[in-house]
């Protein structure tokens, strides 16, 4: 698995609009359908639609 980075504003208000703490998510991939997002602690993937 990739590598997570860290997210962008933008990113970080559409985790907010869905209930997600951004500060504890990664971004490993992103597609025009699903963004699949990595938790710092746990390192546990999840995919969410995108925006």
């Amino acid at each position: 698995m990739k590598n997570g980075k860290r997210l962008t504003v933008f990113q970080c208000q559409h985790l907010q609009s869905l209930g997600l703490e951004p500060n504890d998510w990664l971004l490993s991939k992103k597609t025009n359908v699903a963004w699949v997002i990595i938790e710092r602690i746990s390192g546990n993937a999840r995919a969410i639609p995108a925006p």
